[in-house]
């Protein structure tokens, strides 16, 4: 009795052991913080050169590969603790197809350890 007890006692930290943390990083800003990345949630298409997020709590997305953005071309560097941007220029900017992803372990409480990988987005299915 006091065996099966122990067993029981101890199945909340068995579970627990199983479960992995995960944290994704990218430039690409439909790219989910946490957790692992399907197709069903961000998926390229090559052929429009778009890509299609469907995160829970959001509406689906659809949005160009491409980007605008506005960078700084010339500075004044009269004061060298803070230069100040003189002329500004629209960049177009290609969106990142990949991501890095951090796997943690639940023994790893501290997060000293992570599994890295680049891992692309996956191509829409038509």
């Amino acid at each position: 009795m006091k065996l099966l007890l122990s067993i029981l006692l101890m199945a909340p930290f068995f579970a627990s052991a199983a479960t992995e943390i995960i944290y994704n990083r990218s430039a690409n800003p439909y790219v989910p913080e946490r957790g692992y990345v399907t197709r069903d949630q961000v998926c390229i298409d090559e052929d429009n050169n778009t890509v299609e997020a469907s995160l829970p709590g959001q509406a689906p997305v659809k949005a160009s590969l491409t980007a605008t953005r506005e960078v700084c071309v010339e500075w004044n560097r009269s004061d060298s603790a803070h230069p100040v941007c003189t002329k500004k220029a629209n960049q177009e900017v290609q969106l990142a197809d990949s991501y890095t992803q951090y796997l943690y372990d639940a023994s790893d409480y501290r997060k000293e350890r992570p599994n890295v990988r680049i891992k692309r987005i996956e191509a829409c299915i038509k």
